[in-house]
């Protein structure tokens, strides 16, 4: 008999751990929800699209921003994000953009394939 209450004081200390280690880890609040929602990033993406492909630069890079807060890894957004800057003249943050872009996913050159530099 007191065996197998070691082994129930054993088992409900590591589910007592367990659920600790969840609460102590798991982050809390409506900024924790889209930190980590990409669907969140994603639409941020789109919406940037959208504005892009208006003429809306400004609006775009907003949110092309907001995109890359939520997901830092996003190549596509700073692929976008350069030819938005680019559209503005703003030459310096779009090349910023187009190394970031590149740097995450070589298939993001703002160089067309083909073209050769001199």
């Amino acid at each position: 008999m007191k065996r197998e209450t070691m082994m129930d004081k054993t088992r409900h200390s590591t589910m007592a751990a367990w659920i600790l280690a969840l609460v102590l880890l798991a982050p809390t609040g409506a900024w924790a929800e889209e930190l980590f929602d990409l669907n969140a990033s994603q639409t941020h993406f789109q919406s940037g699209l959208q504005y892009y492909f208006q003429n809306q630069y400004p609006a775009a890079i907003h949110e092309f921003q907001e995109a890359l807060s939520i997901n830092p890894d996003d190549a596509r957004s700073y692929y976008f994000l350069g030819y938005a800057y680019y559209r503005l003249g703003e030459m310096e943050k779009a090349q910023e953009a187009f190394d970031q872009a590149y740097q995450l996913n070589p298939r993001y050159s703002p160089i067309p394939k083909g073209v050769a530099q001199n």
